[in-house]
């Protein structure tokens, strides 16, 4: 049967269109706030019951709507910020769509006061469904207050869909947090029932207003962002971002405005990932809040109802911009976290020194080289705390790795003061610096030194590989022989030849010298790569080809090849270890993000005994 062609009725058009705007009371205060900050708003105050189920009350103290023109507010597609398609090009305000109080009025019962400053009363209109009653005249003042009440009430499907009222609080906290970053000149409220959930402060810092969203116990931990050459590139670059500690499991805590309004942006996320790159594990995030101001002529945020997504005319360059300003910020920052003592008389714990421990004087930690230098000074000889030996000759390993276009490393210098140097159970080494006591991994230290070395000699060109007498026959599943395919662009720049022999069965025909060199194991080396490749993990769920998966697979390399835990260490390679700490980039942490470093300060240890 043939359903005939009809024209929706207005009710039901702007249902469906709420089903963009408005998916639930977060989204509604989202939208009325953003119309409150377009009105000139210096306050704005939002009260909520039942979650924004049963009340959502936006009250702004901005330029107010004039009596007759409060049903336009209500109607669809009707809007004072654009009148040409030209605008749509140079969008400079908050909202510009006109849909979003018609949507609203849809899906709930609408109630809008407001008063201007020319006039003398308020007046009031109500709205519910597809009935809008004429404007009235009301007692308030100069602003405009919009209450909404039973959300989704002819919507029942949709309510249902709605989380626990605390749940559905947190989203709007969390949406009213997110525009207030971008507007600190403005204060903001927030209340729900009788408790009050956000009372943020007009300020004319945009620091305090986002150490006030971030947490003021963060605060120590945040470094700004301020980027003088992004500017000049026309996109200027602001923020706070966390030190490596502070990152999180989610991107939640990444929070990015573009000329004051919040957005979601994957190239921005992936620029802030990028500059973190080796200070926090893959799979996090780094907590932070970024601010960039371009030309809105430079911009699309026409994209999607909800105006978070973005579209950039050049989004390589916001992404280099973003990447250059945080990355630049962090290589200038100490990123050794402070170990906190507790306070003198508390329980503390005993740290011991294992009979093998070997303490000696030995050189400044201070040095100056070039970042990523070569490998020639690396420590000569590592004994396993087992008693046997595994002579660790880096410049045969730096042979391995082929030519080197960089000098040798600069002298260490003239010893003026020798500093000591401890070995602790044949994991860890304690020396001094500047600031008090440094205590570092000696493992995580070696793979981070490893892996920027791999790492600049990966993009000269492929890995210098060696040919096995007798190649490695290796079992794998068939899902496995087809990711070695997936795999033979990485396999090639890394020195690894394998091929498939048999419906069941690889040949490893050659292996990196470097592994080599280090006793790696072929067999289990190709297997965990076939491994990751096949459950998806490497290159964070990318293609093999990637340069994430590449940063993975050296990491994986210089984690096999480092110094293990229990390996005691010869007094020239403690000293070469820690030499090396300041001659490469990002060696306050492992590749896999973890610290290679804790310092305890002296003001520390003179509050333990009593002298601070």
């Amino acid at each position: 049967m043939r359903v005939p062609i009809r024209v929706l009725s207005p009710l039901l058009i702007n249902q469906i269109a709420a089903g963009e705007v408005v998916d639930r009371p977060a989204s509604v205060v989202k939208e009325l706030v953003e119309n409150a900050l377009d009105a000139g708003a210096t306050r704005i105050d939002v009260a909520i019951e039942g979650g924004g189920r049963e009340l959502i009350r936006v009250t702004d103290d901005g330029c107010g709507i004039p009596a007759d023109e409060l049903p336009l507010a209500v109607a669809a597609h009707a809007t004072s910020k654009i009148s040409r398609s030209e605008d749509l090009e140079a969008i400079a305000t908050m909202g510009f769509r006109g849909e979003a109080l018609a949507s609203i009025a849809s899906v709930a019962r609408v109630s809008i006061v407001s008063r201007t400053r020319e006039s003398d009363a308020a007046a009031e209109l109500i709205a519910q469904g597809d009935h809008i009653e004429a404007p009235r005249p009301a007692a308030a003042p100069i602003g405009t207050s919009v209450t909404v009440r039973t959300l989704f009430f002819n919507t029942p499907a949709r309510r249902k869909f709605l989380k626990s009222e605390s749940s559905e609080a947190g989203r709007i906290t969390d949406v009213i947090e997110s525009i207030a970053l971008g507007h600190p000149q403005v204060r903001f409220s927030l209340r729900s029932e009788a408790r009050t959930l956000l009372d943020l402060a007009a300020t004319t810092d945009p620091k305090r207003r986002a150490i006030d969203v971030l947490g003021a116990d963060a605060a120590p931990q945040l470094l700004e962002v301020d980027d003088d050459a992004a500017a000049e590139g026309s996109i200027g670059v602001w923020g706070l971002v966390g030190r490596p500690e502070l990152a999180r499991p989610s991107a939640k805590h990444l929070r990015i405005h573009l000329n004051g309004r919040p957005i979601a942006d994957r190239a921005i996320i992936h620029a802030m990932r990028e500059a973190y790159r080796g200070l926090i594990a893959p799979s996090a995030t780094p907590l932070a809040a970024i601010f960039l101001q371009i030309d809105p002529r430079e911009v699309d945020v026409n994209v999607h109802p909800a105006k978070t997504e973005v579209r950039f005319r050049q989004p390589s360059l916001v992404h280099q911009a973003v990447l250059r300003a945080v990355r630049r910020t962090l290589r200038a920052a100490d990123l050794v976290p402070a170990f906190d003592l507790p306070g003198p008389g508390s329980a503390a714990p005993s740290a011991g020194v294992s009979a093998g421990s070997s303490f000696f004087s030995g050189s400044s930690s201070t040095f100056s080289a070039p970042p990523r230098a070569g490998m020639s000074g690396m420590p000569s000889t590592t004994t396993h705390s087992s008693g046997g030996a595994s002579p660790i000759v880096y410049r045969e390993i730096a042979d391995a790795l082929g030519p080197k276009p960089w000098a040798e490393p600069t002298p260490l210098g003239t010893i003026a003061r020798p500093v000591d140097i401890l070995q602790i159970h044949a994991s860890y080494i304690v020396t001094q610096d500047a600031d008090g006591m440094l205590i570092v991994d000696q493992h995580a230290l070696h793979e981070r030194v490893m892996f920027e070395m791999l790492f600049e000699r990966v993009t000269r060109g492929p890995l210098e590989r060696q040919r096995m007498l007798v190649p490695a026959i290796i079992e794998v599943s068939p899902r496995e022989i087809e990711a070695l395919d997936e795999l033979t662009t990485l396999f090639a720049r890394i020195g690894v030849e394998a091929e498939p022999a048999g419906p069941r069965a690889i040949a490893i025909q050659a292996f990196p010298s470097f592994l080599f060199a280090r006793s790696v194991d072929p067999a289990d080396f190709v297997r965990e790569m076939l491994a990751r490749a096949v459950d998806g993990t490497l290159g964070r769920g990318g293609t093999a080809d990637t340069e994430a998966a590449l940063s993975e697979t050296l990491d994986m390399m210089a984690c096999k090849a480092a110094v293990k835990a229990g390996d005691r260490m010869t007094p020239e390679a403690l000293r070469e270890l820690l030499a090396w700490r300041e001659r490469v980039e990002r060696s306050t942490n492992c590749p896999h993000g973890r610290p290679t470093s804790l310092r305890i300060t002296l003001r520390d240890l003179e509050r333990q005994f009593g002298r601070g």
